[in-house]
């Protein structure tokens, strides 16, 4: 059995004024046996892919992986570009593969396309012909609909977030391809939408009620007599689409039926809990997050983690900005994004001192540049690692230049790439320990949670006024439907 392997992933917040190009993508981009080297053995969904191939004797048959990670939309050239690669190869292996295991991440956004995902789909399904199995891992905030599945033969999605299961929602994909292909299962789907969206930070999947919705949803595929498996998506809410938002996808064997039915009560929890899910934890503002900090820094010996969430590109400067104005030590700021700085104070040198204007670059809501001043401790022109977090264990992460200042105990790193701290890479890797600060400024959204829930005394959300704010309420969405989607909508009203 041969298994054609391709990938195309970006999560596009579409309010940020900031367009991504393919320069931008190609460093990160995998072709050919280049696929393997870099996935064989990672958590990621390429990598369970890989793990089912050797596992069942599958050849696999890598065309493309490109992943952009998060940030704006991308331009229709990076689409055009890389969905054409992807459909080139596939053609050109007409006739001597058996199967299609894509990845493909459900949100991403070109200034032409709303929903590129689902012409890639549709786009793949053409290119390989009616016949051919086409597996499709989602990310689990992808934004899905009827169109985006409907050219699939099957699709699946992460069950956890922080997504510390990629690599197993890979081999759950790729061994429902390798049974359809055996003709031991022929998989039918159905999807339901329960009209509801909800900010990134509050979609990780312990928190509740969404932990007893997802338990849930494992429960009916292991509790089921035959074969069904049900993805839950959280959606994300920063991609202005008609489909943004929650879906409910199940995969069953032959029985579109108990597919429906599946996925229909689901989606009547999620629409039932919908307030409890929209606003499960508070959230601060910068003055009043700073100050909490300070207060409970000097009762623990723990970190307290301050989350700007609403930062999309990690360039924010509120709470960095309120830091230096009270002169606070013992803090850390990782993985600020700003090239222009990194390449400075890599070219001044360790033991150097600078003064910079750093981040707030992205966009007008992001903060502006801020004055940092103090000695470069860590400057490498193009630093490299494999993560050791327990999400995409083993991922190369390409952060470009980057450097480490320390402002009287203020620590800021600031890097080349935008990329997100969500384990103690950002600190390892400069030889520090996250343990050192009290407190620790971070930008993501969920997945700082499977490192930092036990590491930090407290977790403080700070609802900042960037790109990906607690209330969806106040972005000019254009192409979500207000008239029926919660929170612009309530059955209840």
């Amino acid at each position: 059995m041969r298994v054609a392997i391709a990938g195309f992933c970006m999560e596009s917040a579409s309010f940020l004024p900031v367009v991504h190009d393919w320069q931008e993508f190609e460093p990160a981009v995998c072709r050919g046996a280049q696929v393997i080297e870099r996935h064989r053995g990672c958590n990621t969904t390429i990598g369970g892919f890989l793990e089912v191939c050797e596992h069942e004797g599958v050849e696999p048959q890598p065309v493309l992986y490109a992943d952009g990670g998060a940030g704006g939309p991308v331009t229709d050239a990076v689409f055009d570009r890389y969905g054409g690669e992807i459909c080139d190869g596939l053609r050109a292996m007409a006739g001597h593969v058996d199967g299609v295991l894509l990845h493909l991440h459900g949100a991403s956004a070109t200034p032409r396309r709303v929903d590129p995902d689902a012409e890639l789909a549709r786009m793949v399904r053409e290119a390989v012909g009616p016949d051919l199995p086409v597996i499709v891992a989602f990310d689990y905030h992808g934004n899905l609909s009827a169109q985006t599945i409907a050219p699939t033969t099957a699709v699946f999605g992460y069950r956890r977030s922080p997504h510390t299961d990629m690599a197993e929602t890979g081999r759950r994909a790729g061994a429902c391809l390798v049974r359809t292909v055996r003709g031991e299962i022929t998989p039918v789907m159905a999807i339901a939408r329960p009209d509801l969206m909800v900010p990134s930070v509050f979609s990780a999947t312990d928190l509740r009620p969404l932990k007893g919705i997802m338990a849930a949803a494992r429960d009916c595929g292991e509790c089921s007599d035959g074969y069904l498996d049900v993805s839950v998506f959280a959606g994300f809410a920063y991609a202005d689409a008609p489909n943004t938002g929650f879906s409910v996808v199940a995969v069953a064997d032959g029985d579109p039926d108990l597919a429906r039915s599946t996925v229909e009560a689901l989606s009547d929890e999620i629409r039932d809990r919908r307030h409890a899910l929209y606003a499960p934890q508070p959230t601060h503002t910068v003055l009043e997050a700073v100050d909490t900090a300070l207060h409970r820094a000097r009762t623990t010996n723990l970190p307290i983690v301050l989350v700007e969430h609403a930062d999309r590109l990690n360039d924010s400067t509120y709470v960095l900005r309120e830091l230096i104005r009270r002169r606070v030590r013992s803090a850390a700021v990782p993985f600020l994004w700003d090239r222009e700085a990194a390449t400075a104070a890599v070219a001044a040198g360790v033991g150097a001192h600078v003064r910079l204007a750093v981040g707030g670059r992205s966009g007008p809501r992001a903060g502006g540049p801020v004055t940092l001043e103090g000695r470069v401790v860590f400057a490498e022109p193009d630093l490299r690692y494999r993560t050791t977090g327990p999400m995409a264990t083993g991922r190369l992460v390409e952060l470009g230049p980057t450097a480490v200042i320390d402002a009287d105990g203020l620590i800021v790193s600031v890097t080349g790439r935008s990329v997100t701290a969500v384990d103690e890479d950002c600190f390892v890797q400069f030889g520090m320990r996250a343990r050192d600060f009290d407190l620790i400024v971070l930008r993501s959204k969920t997945h700082f949670r499977a490192v930092y829930e036990a590491l930090a005394a407290e977790i403080l959300i700070v609802d900042t006024p960037d790109y990906g704010p607690a209330d969806l309420r106040s972005l000019p969405y254009r192409h979500v439907p207000r008239e029926r989607v919660f929170p612009f909508a309530d059955p209840e009203d």
